[in-house]
């Protein structure tokens, strides 16, 4: 799948997660279990904001209500659902083979598989399910279970399908050995954490057959009924689904994780307008508030009863710069272009705490991400290195931007900073829609523009910043440079996660120094919270929060 590369990137992430893989020698093969030893990597740590006391609580104590922006919503079938809140729904409903549990993005647990083990050549896979897991409806989840569920994305080929659209190609490569064991041969070798990260993702949810089969119509393999039902063993199921109004989630009596979930009821209420959000949190008729603006978190950061909740996000906000337009296509212009930005302009002025400075290709929070700033706005050295490449005074070029905020706030700052090292910019206003068309054709100038992680992996923005060979970023920007393109697809199958790393930090430091990128920052999320409500962990996809941990009290 391609990453979702509009402003509000719509869901995106391959992490070194397959423990004791490597301790194999040659020949031998690997298994996992729930006992294995893992290094956690916490990326983010919640925000409490003192308060002297606890707000009374307004809302019922076994509730928990979140209000934010649903319209993006449009199936919770997790072979179709693709958007943020379809995911971060469907999410609660279904259990998967694999998962992550939060704060750690790079150490891919056990969940309805309770270990695996898979081949030297990394291709084929064998999954044990773990006995004892039934469905909300009361039935067993079994091999036929995971086979179907996997099965069916396959075959329904939704645009979800283009997250395992790499790995399986045919129904066939997805086979039951016994009632609780499973087979996934897939059609090319790649790195172990690169496959199991992307089991996380819920489009490898798996489906209560039995109930699915049941509400077929017209060979949909129940998808029509599954937009607004579910079918899942997860935390909660779904009551109801009110379109544009709110959802509805029932804590399910048969989930098998003891002590979970700890509240009886979710109740998602779609609030489009953040001065209305803003407005419920204060009053307490919500306990999580997601969609604030950064001057509207300032407002409220510090009132007693509300805690601040951030994350890194996998999305990165980065200025593209198409080498085939001279003279974008010297590096010194590029890195020129680089020394002139005021970074913490952007990142303190306008994005007031949204953002952090971030200037390599691998989102922090991933493996190989790469904490290297060496830019900053030093107009002198840009200067030189004008001069340097034949541009004494400058030059004119186009900068494209969404007529939105933030985004023609920064695309004005960098006018205005790249005026001071004489060059010309002219601000070219267009709909994301006609944007990112115009983009893909590698018929813009430069644009300002974001990228978002499909699933937490470094491939996922490696592939796409370094390797023009699959027509996303690099090709965008015309920058047909084989070294990037080899590292990236070599360390896409890398079997030894340290080597791997490695390749990723190499590749990051060479896009920095050579790439056709100004790599301006990395979106941070922030969230108002209640402070009765307790475990809800900062989460840099939004649909890896699993609510079946959070309580109030």
């Amino acid at each position: 799948m391609n990453a979702r590369d509009l402003a509000l990137v719509i869901l995106l992430f391959i992490v070194g997660a397959v423990i004791g893989y490597f301790a194999a020698g040659p020949g031998k093969v690997t298994t996992v279990t729930t006992t294995v030893t893992t290094t956690v990597v916490q990326t983010v740590t919640p925000t409490v904001t003192p308060t002297t006391t606890t707000a009374a609580m307004k809302t019922p104590a076994d509730t928990l209500i979140i209000a934010m922006d649903t319209s993006d919503a449009v199936s919770l079938d997790p072979a179709r659902a693709y958007e943020f809140t379809s995911c971060f729904v469907t999410n609660q409903l279904y259990d998967k083979l694999v998962d992550f549990e939060l704060p750690d993005l790079i150490n891919v647990k056990p969940e309805v598989a309770e270990r695996w083990e898979v081949s030297p050549d990394g291709m084929t896979w064998t999954f044990y399910i773990r006995k004892g897991i039934k469905f909300a409806s009361g039935n067993p989840l079994t091999a036929d279970d995971v086979v179907y569920s996997l099965q069916r994305v396959v075959k329904l080929k939704q645009t979800a399908y283009s997250v395992l659209e790499p790995f399986l190609k045919t129904p066939d490569q997805i086979e039951k050995i016994d009632d609780y064991t499973v087979r996934i041969k897939l059609n090319k070798t790649v790195a172990p954490s690169f496959f199991l990260s992307v089991l996380t993702f819920t489009t490898s949810s798996i489906v209560d057959k039995k109930v699915v089969e049941a509400h077929e119509k017209n060979g949909d393999m129940g998808s029509a009924w599954l937009d607004d039902h579910s079918a899942g063993s997860g935390p909660f199921v779904l009551e109801k689904w009110d379109r544009e109004s709110q959802f509805i989630l029932r804590a399910n009596p048969y989930y098998w994780k003891p002590g979970q979930p700890r509240v009886k009821t979710i109740i998602i209420k779609h609030v489009a307008e953040p001065t209305d959000q803003l407005l419920l949190i204060q009053k307490g008729d919500v306990d999580v508030a997601t969609d604030l603006t950064p001057d509207q978190i300032k407002q409220i950061e510090g009132q007693p009863g509300i805690q601040i909740v951030r994350a890194e996000r996998l999305h990165n906000v980065y200025i593209g710069m198409n080498v085939a337009v001279k003279p974008l296509d010297k590096e010194e212009v590029r890195d020129a272009i680089r020394y002139c930005i005021d970074y913490d302009g952007i990142v303190n002025g306008i994005l007031k705490g949204a953002a952090i400075k971030w200037q390599t290709v691998i989102p922090k929070g991933l493996l190989g991400a790469n904490p290297k700033t060496p830019y900053y706005k030093d107009v002198n050295k840009a200067k030189e290195l004008l001069a340097k490449a034949g541009y004494p005074n400058g030059f004119t070029i186009e900068l494209t931007t969404p007529p939105t905020y933030p985004q023609i706030d920064i695309a004005t700052k960098i006018q205005a900073d790249l005026a001071e090292c004489g060059i010309t910019v002219k601000i070219v206003q267009m709909t994301q829609s006609m944007m990112y068309e115009k983009y893909r054709k590698q018929g813009l100038q430069m644009v300002l523009a974001g990228w978002g992680s499909d699933y937490p992996d470094p491939d996922s923005n490696a592939m796409a910043f370094a390797n023009y060979r699959i027509k996303q970023l690099a090709w965008r920007n015309s920058w047909y440079d084989d070294y990037a393109a080899d590292l990236a697809e070599k360390a896409s199958v890398e079997m030894d996660t340290k080597k791997r790393e490695q390749m990723y930090l190499n590749l990051t430091d060479y896009i920095l120094d050579h790439g056709p990128y100004v790599m301006l920052y990395q979106t941070v999320a922030q969230q108002a919270v209640r402070d009765y409500v307790k475990n809800w962990l900062p989460d840099p996809t939004f649909y890896y929060l699993d609510l079946s941990k959070v309580s109030k009290g």
